[in-house]
């Protein structure tokens, strides 16, 4: 892969990998790479890809761009190793491995003379900005990091005149990424090496995207000061690497001593930023380092042993050759002959007494304790996640209480807080499978779709989740067959309803029609209960309200009125007229004439 090497006036080096098909180099926002110096103009130069070679092209800027000290015009085909000056910068092509680690350096180590430094161009006589709009977030930055950088601040005149640093291709930076769990088996590690207060905390990279700074909203917070907010982010691209990028810090980002604006990681990369040094542990790389280690202990132990067994070998030989000395020679042995007398025979004698046998009380043994049980070993977030993994929710609630217990630090709490939040997602789709299936069970179809629905496709639990998934389709199929249920027929009315309405209809009339309309409604709200079907009762109803100016229950019995009555009622023409006016009037008084005659039954 191409590499673009960066060197402003001051020497510091920016790398960019040649990733598209065009970069373009100028100094207003919008450029693939943004060269901040007032010598570079807004649109200055590009490099594009053709035929498989890299060609550079001017885009007509004022102080024009040069190849190894010649100036370019239109267009020019570049090899690895050309200078290109623009501006203060000098740029320079490497293929990544092509060369040894100082070889970029030595291609673009020719500073540029004073007498480069050219007028600004005529596109920009109007007066510019004080700073850029990065100088202006890394002014923020600085307000807010107290002691974020180590040097002394520059002064005024000093910022004015000084050459920007060049950072990475913003779009690469910010460029949005899918951010999926990554698999256990292909966590690589991020172990802190410094500062003292960090040193041995273990961070997983376990998503595809982990952002790194001072704050809490970061995936790895770490609170030092030489951080910015966020300094850096660790992703892992679909070809499987992982890459550090950072994200325009104001203390920046070396990788094994050199600095990049973002670089490929490997096994054992130390990654500096400001005071804090991460090492990269590839996958897997951890455990065998330990494996080894334990492997070496047992090859020690068992040194450690043949060397006392030959210690105490040759301390039992030194005794024996220094007892001769320490206790004299050994004595030799008696010797028996056979010119003994016979023996005779022994007096008669009452054999003796045999002594009174003495029982010895046993000693009390002394009290011992009961040896405690051995303490359980630490638990893991691998513990965790493979509980978690097996669909064992009760299993990772318990290795996570334990976790909080042994956790130290805001850093590893907020961590923690991740496999919470992991744990209570499985919970719910947990719940909701089994909702689901009992749902299904009971033939109630409707709700298992609603309750299956906010389920979450990506649950450990793929297996059930799929079953169930088949049989909800299952249902939906049986529910888009099935017509919907007719509606209920209202009960006829019985003669005895229609009469009980008509003397009520009667009564509420006269007291209308004698202007009496507080006690017609009083009458009227009778007919609910006894005709509550019949439209004319939503009818009187709703000319009643209006005349004493409750018109939201007036419309809301004309709305009734439309939906009992029959198409060909004599009065729902008129009571459609009276609700298009009252909604076209807003809150006037709603027209009341349609109920002015006694209804007719």
């Amino acid at each position: 892969m191409l590499k673009l090497i960066i060197e402003d006036d001051e020497g510091r080096k920016t790398v960019v990998p040649f990733v598209r098909d065009e970069i373009t180099i100028g100094r207003q926002e919008g450029n693939t790479i943004r060269l901040t110096e007032r010598n570079v103009s807004r649109r200055h130069a590009r490099l594009v890809r053709l035929n498989g070679h890299v060609v550079l092209e001017d885009l007509g800027s004022y102080n024009g761009t040069r190849i190894n000290g010649e100036r370019v015009a239109g267009q020019l085909p570049l090899k690895e190793g050309d200078l290109i000056q623009i501006g203060d910068y000098d740029l320079a092509l490497q293929v990544e491995g092509a060369a040894a680690t100082a070889a970029p350096t030595g291609a673009i180590t020719a500073k540029v003379p004073a007498s480069r430094r050219a007028e600004p161009d005529d596109e920009d006589d109007a007066p510019a900005p004080a700073a850029s709009q990065d100088d202006d977030e890394e002014d923020e930055d600085g307000a807010e990091d107290g002691d974020e950088h180590d040097h002394t601040p520059p002064s005024a005149e000093m910022r004015r005149n000084a050459t920007s640093i060049i950072r990475m291709d913003q779009m690469e930076a910010d460029r949005p990424r899918k951010v999926e769990r990554v698999p256990d088996d292909e966590q690589p590690r991020l172990l802190v090496l410094s500062p003292t207060e960090f040193k041995g905390q273990e961070y997983d990279c376990n998503r595809t995207e982990l952002r790194i700074g001072r704050t809490s909203e970061n995936d790895i917070a770490l609170d030092h000061r030489s951080l910015s907010r966020t300094h850096a982010k660790i992703v892992r691209e679909e070809t499987g690497e992982w890459r550090v990028i950072d994200m325009q810090s104001a203390n920046g980002m070396t990788v094994n001593g050199e600095s990049y604006a973002q670089a490929t990681l490997s096994h054992g990369d130390v990654i500096e930023m400001g005071h804090v040094k991460l090492r990269f542990v590839g996958p897997g790389t951890l455990a065998e380092d330990i494996a080894a280690q334990s492997r070496s202990g047992s090859k020690k132990m068992l040194v450690t042993a043949v060397v006392a067994f030959l210690s105490i070998a040759a301390g039992a030989a030194i005794f024996v050759v220094k007892g001769e000395e320490w206790f004299g020679p050994p004595q030799p042995p008696p010797v028996v002959t056979d010119n003994q007398p016979p023996p005779t025979n022994p007096p008669d004698t009452a054999p003796p007494q045999q002594p009174e046998t003495v029982v010895a009380t046993p000693e009390t043994p002394p009290d011992t304790k009961t040896p405690e049980a051995p303490k359980p070993p630490a638990v893991t977030r691998d513990d965790f996640y493979a509980a978690l993994k097996d669909g064992n929710l009760q299993n990772a609630a318990a290795v996570l209480k334990g976790l909080r217990e042994t956790a130290k630090g805001p850093a590893s709490a907020k961590a923690l807080d991740g496999l919470e939040n992991d744990l209570k997602r499985e919970t719910a789709a947990d719940k909701g499978l089994t909702d689901t299936e009992t749902a299904l069970n009971q033939g109630n179809d409707a709700e298992a779709i609603r309750v299956f629905a906010k389920v979450s496709k990506d649950t450990v639990f793929a297996s059930r989740y799929s079953d169930l998934g088949a049989r909800v389709d299952e249902a939906k199929k049986k529910a888009a067959e099935e017509p919907p249920p007719e509606a209920p027929v209202a009960a006829a009315e019985t003669d005895a309803t229609r009469e009980k309405f008509k003397v009520i209809n009667q009564q509420a009339y006269d007291l209308a029609t004698a202007r009496k309309y507080d006690e017609a409604l009083k009458v009227a709200q009778q007919c609910p209960a006894i005709a509550a079907s019949n439209p004319d009762c939503a009818l009187l109803l709703g000319y009643l309200y209006a005349k004493v100016k409750d018109f939201k229950k007036s419309e809301e019995n004309y709305e009734r009125f439309l939906t009992l009555a029959p198409p060909d009622h004599p009065r729902r023409t008129r009571v459609i007229d009276i609700l298009k006016v009252n909604k076209a009037e807003g809150a006037g008084s709603p027209q009341d004439k349609p109920s002015a005659q006694k209804t007719s039954q």
